[in-house]
């Protein structure tokens, strides 16, 4: 059910970790595992909440990641969806009755970082794999 898909405690947290892992991609039973993990999840109804930790941004965060070559039509729905429910009843957070806050894991923080990441994953580092972000040299300003 829901409550064993989410990234905290779930199949998007286990999926998105061997994801990460190139000794886990090279191990053809965990690269099964993974590949019929992130079909499952991407067909998958909503998420009790939008945060990274167990709702749509948490699987979003997988969805995106480069080593899940099939999952970005599923990456491009659900992050649609995502927006088009922000928009039309605003965020849901990851706590009791959907109470906002602006916390990372499970508030406010984390869906905006989230859509952030949806949309620019080259320049939005992964919170939730501990990436750092990616330094780039800033121009010359010559006066």
């Amino acid at each position: 059910g829901a409550a064993d898909e989410g990234w905290c405690h779930g199949r998007a947290g286990i999926a998105l970790a061997l994801a990460d892992s190139p000794a886990a991609l090279a191990d053809h039973r965990l690269a099964a595992w993974l590949t019929a993990t992130a079909r499952l999840l991407r067909g998958a109804g909503p998420r009790p909440d939008d945060s990274l930790c167990h709702g749509e941004a948490g699987l979003l965060e997988l969805l995106g990641h480069g080593a899940l070559a099939g999952a970005r039509a599923g990456l491009v729905h659900r992050t649609g969806a995502l927006l088009a429910s922000v928009e039309d009843g605003g965020p849901g957070c990851g706590t009791p009755d959907h109470v906002p806050h602006a916390g990372l894991l499970t508030g406010l923080a984390g869906i905006g970082h989230g859509l952030l990441r949806a949309g620019f994953p080259d320049r939005v580092p992964s919170v939730l794999l501990l990436d750092l972000p990616t330094l780039t040299a800033a121009p010359d300003h010559h006066p």
